[in-house]
């Protein structure tokens, strides 16, 4: 038992090990005296309670370890960049992390040239050196969200994670989890990229050697694809995603945050409820219950963020249900999880996944106003001299995955990992440009949002009627041409292009 904690304790490699050694051979001599008899009861517990505080103290240290950001290998921060033939959207990598630092897109309607939609650091190091960890664009795992008291149980066996959350859970797979870890390059082109990371047995106490392999490819539709791909050595559980914070807006004209993007979960009526310390309970909710995360037709990010129930402030922190197919077992066309827009610079995004859940936050704890944990923004994302910072409420996290904390649930799709088996996910985020009018007449959208879901669709029923009678005045426009000329043919045509303009956003 001794030798078992131990190696689990090395496999987090955060332990000082002078107080490792000491504590460790302070608890082999109690054990070995315990047998021998040679102390009575009372010292030989004294014995035992003390040389295991020593071990206790490294194991629930307070605080993030020593990440040794200056002794990464070489190229870690090195920049990775892909693109599309036509250049249309790009992105940037570090190794560290597996991490996307930036993400391009020309085609915004409304803004000439590039704008980066997702945000980062403008010094790639501060990936690993700020103590505001927000994994901006982060590889997560082996398993993403929380797992309840950082603890799990997998054949029989018990498995105890750093609970480095406020140590009530292990969130995002530990201290040492896949965001801090460097990948390989096994292959590259310039439109993709192949990482690589083998997760030892023990790395961060989760079981069996994992061989991760994630592909970003960027298509000519504007589409940066994923793909994860792992294989294991023996059963473990894996539940992979990533973490890009996007901002469709791209800051421009120094927008302070996303609440105008326009979001559609269009398979969302139930999601996963949470605790007090956003840890999945293990029951499912509908939207019907909590019209606050009811997105299945399109409103604003912030029309109900402040009836959130994840902060005191409110916002969004949680995972809706989309689907309830295993990534090892589902096939073919992925599926439309989620659409964004924003009109101020004419951006909307589409997500496709195999997963089953969607997990979606806000920027609840981005501070831009507290010069202690205040994060400035990158060049890309910056204007004027003055420098800027990320506020709160100033992202859209979208994360596909498994149901958080599924290791504990046996209700939840499994992410056991079996020896033999594949684990392969797919999801996509495609960027497009449209502008307002085309997505939408401000008089609907405002109605949508002052109105609710009900009215929305009795706006866009009367939107269908007036097409069919702006059809019916065109079939007689064409007719009173033969009689007029082209006197009445003009405005019929009028009517008709207007009519085209809506047909988008009928459909």
């Amino acid at each position: 038992a001794l030798n078992q904690h131990l190696k689990l304790l090395q496999a987090r490699r955060y332990l000082p090990p002078h107080q490792l050694q000491r504590g460790a051979t302070s608890l082999s001599f109690c054990l070995s005296m315990a047998q021998s008899r040679k102390l009575r009861p009372g010292r030989w517990l004294r014995c035992i309670l003390l040389s295991s505080a020593v071990l206790r103290r490294a194991h629930c240290r307070e605080g993030p370890p020593d990440f040794r950001c200056d002794q990464q290998p070489e190229g870690a921060y090195d920049p990775i960049t892909i693109r599309n033939a036509a250049g249309t959207l790009e992105a940037t990598f570090l190794r560290y992390g597996g991490t996307l630092t930036h993400l391009l897109f020309t085609g915004g309607t409304e803004v000439q040239g590039p704008v980066d939609v997702a945000l980062g650091w403008e010094d790639p190091r501060q990936h690993c050196r700020a103590p505001q960890h927000q994994y901006f664009g982060a590889s997560v795992g082996r398993v993403a969200n929380r797992i309840a008291n950082g603890t799990f149980v997998l054949g029989g066996a018990t498995y105890t994670l750093p609970r480095n959350e406020n140590g009530y859970d292990t969130l995002h797979g530990g201290w040492f989890g896949f965001d801090r870890q460097v990948f390989d390059v096994v292959t590259r082109s310039a439109s993709s990229v192949t990482f690589q990371h083998v997760s030892r047995d023990g790395e961060e106490g989760f079981p069996g050697t994992l061989t991760v392999q994630i592909t970003h490819s960027i298509s000519d539709d504007n589409e940066w694809q994923l793909h994860y791909h792992a294989t294991t050595d023996r059963d473990t559980v894996v539940s992979l995603t990533s973490h890009p914070y996007f901002n469709l807006n791209g800051n421009i004209n120094n927008m302070l945050t996303v609440l105008e993007h326009e979001i559609r979960i269009p398979t969302g009526d139930r999601f996963i409820e949470v605790d007090s310390h956003l840890v999945a309970t293990g029951a499912i909710g509908s939207v019907s219950e909590a019209t606050h995360l009811d997105f299945t037709t399109p409103k604003t990010l912030g029309r109900d963020i402040d009836r959130g129930t994840v902060t005191p402030q409110g916002g969004y922190d949680n995972a809706w249900v989309i689907g309830d197919a295993r990534p090892t077992l589902r096939q073919g066309a992925l599926a439309l999880a989620l659409e964004a827009y924003t009109p101020l610079t004419g951006i909307g995004m589409r997500v496709r996944t195999d997963q089953p859940s969607l997990q979606i936050y806000s920027g609840n704890f981005l501070n831009g106003t507290d010069p202690k944990t205040r994060m400035p923004r990158k060049r890309s994302q910056s204007f004027g001299l003055e420098p800027q910072y990320y506020q709160w409420r100033g992202a859209l996290v979208v994360e596909a995955q498994q149901y958080p904390d599924a290791v504990n649930h046996a209700n939840f799709p499994s992410v056991v990992l079996r020896l033999g088996e594949v684990y392969s996910q797919r999801t996509s985020y495609q960027l497009f440009g449209q502008s307002p009018r085309d997505h939408g007449s401000k008089a609907a959208s405002l109605g949508m949002q002052l109105l609710g879901p009900w009215p929305s669709f009795a706006v866009q029923s009367w939107a269908v009627l007036l097409l069919v009678v702006v059809a019916c005045a065109l079939d007689r426009g064409r007719r009173l041409s033969t009689v007029l000329g082209g006197w009445a043919s003009r405005p019929a045509g009028w009517a008709l292009s207007h009519a085209r303009g809506l047909e988008p956003r009928l459909k």
